[in-house]
């Protein structure tokens, strides 16, 4: 019994959650439970500061509310917790993570000789091929469009010479078969999917097809969720899926590699990691299309196919899907640090039988992004005698010198 995603419909008081056991899908729902603790001197719970309190539990949110609203004049204790990591603990915590069916795939969008590239925002040009690697089946399946340029009958020999390679009439054909390829897909990651591949996907499947199309991308028959996220200083629009989870390998990577790298392009990483580069070719990816169309289906496979070799090596997916299940939190919660921490904290303290204080400024928390680096405004114009420095791991080193461990307090 193991969890993929979740659902909260907060009108209902239900949650859904999609599992994967014994490499079958299955759903199950469950009353969402509204918890809180109040200060009692009579109560028969204890606080991690040892203090007594009393519970209320409710499996009506409205009720919940209103009983917050009675106890106002006291200490409350765990009542923002959030109710999908509440059930998760309760009906998962130390069950085995599950074994994910991923799709790693791959985009290539065709290139407008007058309005250029285009962008997921404005996604005005087509989409010409998508490879997928389906790892439950250990099969790399490629859906391409051969160019005006080249007959059908050419096209189709060149597809031949690929395993699972096949040519699509139009791009609708091409979008509904990846949708009905992913169907069984736990998990879907690309390189950068989250910036491209996957909002161009939902933005031309809202074109091409139709808006309800779109549903197709997650559960429960949910829309995929819009989202702009800021990235070297531009606004970004991308979509969260809602049962069936995305995850970005390139961020993914940049998370759990605990090294700078001087790039961050799948080429540039492939190759550090794997000795394995991109398919190389001359021009544009626009001339490869039309001109060497056979290369060009090379081109496409190939960066799928480094995604995969890289998972298998490196197996962040995996690590992912531990941490959500030793923490009972998402697969997604993962890709930041507090709220995974928290919950680890109290589902501990809560096997020894402990109750931990609400948060403090919880709304600020979550909107507020955690301070970083200290980055100067550099002063414009030409200057002499210029210095850089950059401190690696700095706070173990000013440890270190000033003698500032915890044996010298006094």
């Amino acid at each position: 019994m193991s969890y993929v995603d979740a659902l909260f419909d907060r009108n209902k008081d239900r949650i859904y959650i999609v599992e994967r056991n014994n490499g079958q899908r299955e759903y199950v729902e469950y009353p969402a439970e509204y918890v809180f603790y109040y200060d009692d001197a009579k109560g028969k719970h204890r606080t991690i500061y040892g203090t007594p309190v009393s519970r209320f539990s409710t499996k009506n949110s409205k009720e919940f509310h209103r009983e917050l609203k009675v106890n106002s004049g006291k200490r409350i204790w765990e009542s923002d917790i959030n109710p999908v990591f509440r059930c998760l603990s309760n009906n998962y915590l130390g069950k085995q993570s599950p074994s994910l069916h991923t799709a790693f795939f791959d985009i290539e969008v065709d290139f407008d000789p007058v309005r250029g590239f285009s962008r997921p925002e404005d996604p005005f040009n087509p989409i010409t091929a998508v490879s997928v690697y389906l790892n439950w089946m250990d099969k790399l399946v490629t859906l391409v469009i051969p160019p005006k340029s080249l007959s059908w009958e050419s096209a189709e020999e060149m597809c031949k010479k690929y395993d699972n390679c096949f040519l699509m009439q139009s791009e609708e054909d091409l979008i509904k078969t990846f949708l009905d390829l992913i169907d069984d897909a736990d998990v879907l990651s690309g390189w950068n999917s989250e910036g491209f591949d996957i909002p161009y996907m939902v933005m031309r499947t809202n074109r091409v097809l139709s808006k309800d199309d779109t549903r197709k991308f997650c559960l429960w028959g949910q829309y995929p969720k819009k989202r702009e996220f800021e990235r070297f200083g531009a606004n970004n629009l991308t979509f969260d899926l809602i049962g069936r989870v995305h995850l970005d390998y390139m961020q993914l990577y940049r998370k759990y590699t605990y090294e700078e790298r001087h790039s961050y392009s799948l080429d540039a990483i492939g190759e550090f990691e794997l000795g394995e580069r991109k398919t190389e070719y001359e021009g544009t990816l626009d001339q490869l299309y039309n001109k060497d169309f056979e290369k060009f289906i090379e081109y496409n496979r190939q960066d799928t196919d480094l995604l995969a070799k890289l998972n298998n090596k490196l197996k962040f997916l995996d690590l992912a899907n531990e941490l959500a299940h030793d923490n009972t939190v998402l697969l997604q919660t993962t890709m930041g640090a507090v709220a995974v921490t928290e919950q680890a904290i109290i589902n501990e303290a809560h096997q020894l039988d402990m109750i931990v204080p609400n948060r403090h400024g919880h709304d600020d928390a979550i909107s507020t992004q955690a301070a970083g680096a200290y980055v100067a405004h550099p002063k414009r114009g030409m200057h002499d005698y210029i210095g850089s420095v950059d401190i690696n791991s700095l706070h173990p080193s000013a440890i270190r010198a000033l003698n500032m461990g915890p044996a010298t307090i006094v």
